[in-house]
């Protein structure tokens, strides 16, 4: 569902080198339940409807992942690595207009959820806060930055993990990375941002204390998301993998509630953007996968993989693989066949 938030720019930061994959692919390329990681982070933006999407990419990364999407978006590169800061300030010359409003994402945090997004935006503007922060509790030992606040639980800061004291680094409110700022105070401020003294990196963290120490406490707010996992940040395959089962499970739930049975959920994968019509059941082993579209009261399974199909009313396909092919309501397929680019 698109939730209309006016005036919003989206800038995704993306230009990681994602070493850790060890692909040759880009990083925010690789895909889950059907769809890149980038993919699904572009999805939120998208149903934010924002005025335009720009996307902050490592030169080397920056064509294929402009040929990926094409030119919907907006795309800015970062020549050097110097921090989430000096990212955000890359995608600057590349905008089309001002915004009121900037929401900054991550690409590969593909289970953030839109709703979750909008509702940081929605406490930044109520509150009238320059920064609004999506937090998470996480129980420390964590690598992620500390949300620190005072003692009437104003956010004063956020303290990346490497720089915490003890104190600080036993507290279990966490920075996510989604971040929502005030346009007119972010772009100025991103120039008064100083290197941090350890790496020489401009954090865009940072800009919590600037704005409290600048405009007073209740500058910098911050809303805990009611689930951790969708700040979930991936860097190896084994990460994937993980965010790949949550969002399997989410796809499943979906269907399950919109009136499919699915038999045993824990062998049946179905991609992102599947429809499957009511009092249809899937059968264990079953793979739904691409633009592929089942109809009403269907049979799917058990061990059946159909690819970018549309599969008729009361169909029946078992033991079977269908690819690329229009299956006519009420027909029957299987078990042990193959059907392919045709109408059946």
């Amino acid at each position: 569902m698109t939730m209309n938030v006016p005036d919003l720019a989206i800038i995704v930061l993306a230009a990681g080198k994602g070493t850790r994959m060890r692909s040759a692919l880009p990083k925010v390329l690789h895909r889950l339940c059907g769809r890149s990681m980038l993919g699904h982070v572009l999805a939120v933006a998208d149903a934010l409807a924002p005025a335009y999407t720009a996307i902050v990419l490592a030169p080397d990364t920056l064509e294929p992942v402009r040929a990926h999407f094409g030119p919907r978006y907006v795309y800015a590169a970062q020549p050097e690595q110097l921090g989430t800061g000096h990212a955000v300030l890359a995608a600057q010359p590349a905008l089309p207009r001002a915004s009121d409003d900037v929401l900054v994402l991550y690409g590969d945090t593909p289970l953030l959820r839109p709703a979750t997004a909008r509702a940081v935006i929605g406490l930044r503007r109520s509150s009238g806060a320059l920064v609004g922060i999506m937090s998470m509790h996480e129980p420390p030992p964590t690598a992620y930055g500390r949300i620190v606040r005072d003692e009437l639980g104003q956010v004063i800061a956020i303290v990346e993990a490497r720089n915490a004291t003890p104190e600080q680094a036993a507290l279990s409110e966490c920075n996510s990375g989604v971040m929502a700022f005030d346009a007119a105070w972010l772009w100025p401020a991103l120039g008064r941002l100083a290197p941090n003294p350890l790496n020489g990196e401009y954090y865009l963290t940072d800009l919590a204390a600037l704005a409290v120490a600048e405009h007073g406490p209740g500058a910098a707010v911050a809303l805990p998301a009611d689930d951790a996992r969708e700040a979930w940040g991936i860097n190896d395959r084994a990460q994937l993998a993980e965010a790949e089962a949550v969002l399997r499970g989410r796809v499943l739930a979906e269907l399950m509630h919109a009136g499919v049975s699915v038999i045993d959920p824990a062998t049946t994968y179905i991609d992102t953007g599947v429809t499957v019509g009511y009092d249809t059941t899937i059968w264990p082993g079953t793979l739904l996968r691409g633009a592929t579209q089942v109809g009403v009261g269907c049979q799917i399974g058990p061990h059946t993989t159909i690819d970018d199909s549309t599969i008729g009313d009361g169909s029946c396909v078992r033991y079977a693989l269908v690819e690329r092919a229009h299956i006519a309501p009420s027909t029957s397929i299987g078990p042990f066949e193959y059907v392919r680019q045709s109408g059946l």
